[in-house]
């Protein structure tokens, strides 16, 4: 037990900790991306309704979404908090000196400074992105594709007129610049603090490093100026106003609550009288 704590308290373990937890967030965001290349569809309806689906499998099994986002939001944390404690300690183990050596190519590097503030951007944009996103308006969609008619959130609607606001497309885009930036040095800093450091295998290490960034960052870019794009088209106009008509809103509510009680409903037979008694379940509003 007590190595376990001598590890997690040095500055290798923490590290070491920092790289691995940056590694699992690098993997998520690349699903995250090729999810979302689904909205680049000239059919908007198409989009719509493939784009729904995905969100709808993603997220109605809800042990499942919930773990997910408790271990994703841990790793982030614990990312963000290593990042910190380290830039702080390196802070102090260097006194006045504003710059850091890099061992493998023997000079000075603005390196650390750039990841600690592209990082600090990074975080605000992701709690930027879940107000816009995933906290944003909720509109209703009944999607035949899934479950026979079931309503679920129209997560399109959402997303399509986040990117027809011009000023956020410029500011995503921007954004993806820094992210890739970011999985540039972290990508190469952690092989490094993992041990996987060679005269050899560096060099092929940076040029994954730079190709990883590149797509990711280079695949949400995409996204962002073909649906920004695409969200300016006269069909997908007025789908979107179709979509977001308060009359239907209203209707699809509502047939989204008769589907909940008729799903949640169940029957109970009585020991002593013969009588059925049914309980009747809605959906809390936070669970939509």
């Amino acid at each position: 037990m007590q190595w376990i704590i001598k590890y997690l308290t040095s500055s290798i373990g923490k590290k070491q900790i920092m790289g691995c937890t940056g590694a699992v967030l690098a993997l998520f965001i690349l699903g995250h991306m090729v999810g979302n290349l689904q909205l680049l569809n000239t059919d908007p309806a198409a989009a719509q309704a493939s784009y729904n689906t995905y969100s709808y499998l993603l997220t109605h099994f809800k042990p499942f979404i919930y773990t997910v986002e408790i271990v994703m939001i841990c790793v982030f944390v614990i990312h963000v908090f290593l990042a910190v404690t380290l830039k702080i300690e390196n802070r102090k183990a260097r006194g006045s000196e504003t710059y850091e050596v890099d061992a493998r190519k023997g000079k000075k590097t603005f390196a650390s400074f750039t990841m600690i503030w592209s990082g600090i951007f990074v975080l605000g944009f992701v709690i930027s992105h879940l107000y816009m996103l995933k906290f944003g308006t909720y509109y209703y969609y009944q999607n035949a594709d899934v479950a026979g008619g079931i309503v679920v959130r129209d997560m399109w609607l959402t997303t399509i007129m986040m990117f027809s606001n011009i000023a956020w497309s410029v500011f995503y885009v921007f954004g993806m610049f820094i992210v890739g930036l970011h999985l540039f040095h972290a990508i190469s800093s952690a092989f490094q603090t993992l041990g996987i450091a060679h005269q050899k295998w560096t060099p092929i290490i940076e040029k994954f490093g730079m190709a990883y960034s590149i797509v990711v960052a280079g695949g949400f870019l995409v996204v962002a100026t073909g649906s920004a794009v695409l969200s300016h088209q006269p069909a997908t106009q007025a789908l979107i106003e179709q979509s977001k008509d308060i009359g239907r809103q209203n209707q699809l509510e509502q047939l989204q609550q008769e589907q909940v009680q008729k799903k949640t409903s169940f029957v109970i037979p009585s020991s002593v009288s013969g009588s059925q008694v049914s309980y009747m379940m809605k959906q809390a509003e936070g669970d939509r």
